[in-house]
């Protein structure tokens, strides 16, 4: 079997991390297959799987070109199954196609995308998307809802398959590396961390105004805000002015994957407030680097983050600032949400992420599984 991945979208932070991961989880879990590997131009050595063929055309994102020249792609390179981890497919395909969506967000939360023809273009995509591939791949069973409901897509052909966390988030023990890291961010006492993107769902609002009722309580800490803010950190700088609080609030703005690992690892406890999460990698990767959880109650966080977090109704800055105070007074009840974050991430394996995942391929191409390998 001939697997193509199309990875041109590595280099996004978020949806890059995943493609990585899963094409070299399947191209290590399974090398008696062949794979082409689409990467961005420039792109081959950002994925580490060695005998594969890796090409990197200069083909744009949502063009009209590339509804042309990846159906010839595929058809040059003979491939039997492509999967595009990303809801994007060309309308045209020689061979089946899966594809992984991992949410709905900007059909949930048009807000998070003003463009009222982005918005457009992106329910055109992901209705497309929907129909023509063979097979979905989600990331939990809440996305599986939402991908039936906001798209009517017919359930019995989407596949619920958890991602792991990537090996390279872990724990910091290095203390000059530490050292380093608090010292290139500001960092003088204990802090809370918050890790992502800005984005309206974020709930970073709130999140100030919880941190304003925890420095009322007396508690000397600060909260850094871990991420690329964009338009939205003038206002949230704005907010933290008008709260009082601006002098304790640290935005580190994007951070590298050596620096985020030291940040986990020295945090106190990190803290999710979304409203909406179609998975919620960073409670897995705060769990990963033995840092306890507190996180919303919404949509897909109580799925992925189990018994190993404290939860809170993300409407109400009070009752974060209440699950907070909780961990941050507590060291008995920040080590079992240590320990409970480790038994958690046993659930989450990128090696069985890519046999699930193979096991869909066979499913797509309607041939026999290797039940010894893949059942």
């Amino acid at each position: 079997m001939k697997i193509a991945f199309d990875l041109r979208r590595i280099n996004n932070p978020g949806i890059g991390r995943y493609m990585k991961c899963l094409a070299e989880a399947v191209t290590a879990e399974a090398p008696e297959h062949e794979y082409l590997l689409i990467l961005p131009p420039g792109g081959e050595t950002l994925v580490k799987a060695p005998n594969t063929e890796k090409i990197g055309p200069e083909l744009k994102y949502y063009s009209v070109r590339e509804q042309i020249e990846l159906p010839r792609i595929l058809r040059h390179h003979q491939v039997d199954v492509l999967h595009s981890p990303h809801f994007l497919l060309p309308l045209l395909r020689p061979c089946p196609a899966v594809a992984t969506i991992h949410d709905v967000i900007y059909l949930a939360c048009p807000q998070d995308l003003p463009s009222r023809a982005g918005r457009l273009y992106y329910r055109v995509m992901m209705n497309a998307c929907s129909r023509m591939a063979a097979h979905i791949i989600t990331d939990s069973e809440y996305s599986r809802g939402d991908i039936v409901r906001y798209l009517h897509a017919d359930p019995e052909k989407i596949e619920v398959i958890y991602p792991g966390v990537d090996p390279g988030i872990c724990r910091v023990t290095d203390p000059v590396r530490l050292d380093t890291v608090r010292f290139k961010y500001g960092l003088d006492r204990d802090f809370i961390l918050c890790v992502g993107i800005y984005k309206p769902r974020k709930n970073h609002p709130a999140l100030l105004r919880a941190f304003q009722c925890i420095l009322q309580s007396g508690v000397k800490a600060q909260l850094v805000i871990a991420g690329p803010m964009a338009e939205g950190e003038a206002m949230l700088r704005r907010l933290a002015i008008d709260l009082g609080i601006a002098e304790h609030i640290v935005f580190t703005g994007f951070v590298d994957e050596l620096d985020l690992c030291a940040l986990y690892s020295q945090a106190k406890v990190c803290v999710c407030p979304s409203f909406y999460e179609g998975f919620g990698f960073t409670a897995l990767e705060a769990m990963a680097c033995g840092v306890p959880v507190v996180c919303s109650s919404a949509t897909s966080l109580p799925e992925v983050a189990g018994q190993a977090a404290l939860y809170f109704d993300p409407h109400h800055p009070e009752e974060i600032a209440s699950q907070l105070l909780r961990v941050l007074s507590d060291a008995g009840l920040r080590t079992s949400l240590i320990e409970q974050g480790t038994q958690n991430l046993q659930r989450f394996n990128w090696a069985e992420t890519a046999r699930q995942t193979l096991a869909v391929y066979y499913r797509a191409l309607e041939i026999p599984l290797p039940k010894a390998v893949y059942a």
